[in-house]
């Protein structure tokens, strides 16, 4: 799931829905019932799943990505900045589905994300990556114990400068730089 999920705009939230699980080889009689337990589940509002996905917000498209990816019941989830641009509402909505993935499948979930509180609520293990490389694996706790410095109570921000050296706004700025050249 990416934050620049692929959509037929001109359909609806649901025609998107059914057309990824015949994607799958599900039938319309096990998907729809399948959909709509997703959609409730994701706090998406089930009178707003015939409108068409240009009508949708952005946050709202999140959810359908999200949606979408849920439909098989994976056994690998990859999330890529799955709230990034969401409500505060809407991303508490997601972060409760990506929870109950957790707690209810048997699932393995890879989530990206620069938001480090996010990273630290969801994740039993965080791993800090720059340039490609993984520099540091354990859990926050671990983490923050590795390279707590100067702070009695550091954050995983603060994790994350003592192990890179950078800020995560100088880390994204970096990130952009290099999209740039590509």
């Amino acid at each position: 799931v990416s934050v620049e999920a692929s959509f037929f705009k001109k359909l609806s939230a649901h025609e998107n829905l059914l057309y990824g699980s015949k994607l799958y080889g599900l039938t319309s009689s096990e998907a729809n019932p399948r959909i709509r337990e997703i959609l409730e589940g994701i706090g998406f509002r089930m009178k707003r799943a015939n409108e068409p996905m240009e009508n949708l917000s952005r946050g709202m498209q999140q959810k359908i990505a999200l949606a979408r990816a849920l439909l098989t019941s994976p056994m690998l989830l990859l999330l890529d900045e799955p709230t990034t641009g969401l409500d505060p509402r809407s991303k508490k909505d997601v972060q409760s589905v990506i929870w109950d993935i957790r707690r209810t499948h048997d699932a393995s979930i890879l989530l990206c994300t620069h938001d480090m509180g996010e990273a630290e609520e969801l994740c039993d293990r965080i791993g800090i990556m720059v340039d490609g490389e993984l520099i540091a694996l354990d859990t926050a706790d671990g983490l923050k114990r590795t390279y707590r410095g100067g702070a009695k109570a550091p954050t995983l921000e603060d994790v994350f400068m003592a192990a890179t050296g950078k800020s995560l706004e100088d880390a994204d700025a970096d990130e952009d730089e290099e999209k740039k050249k590509e």
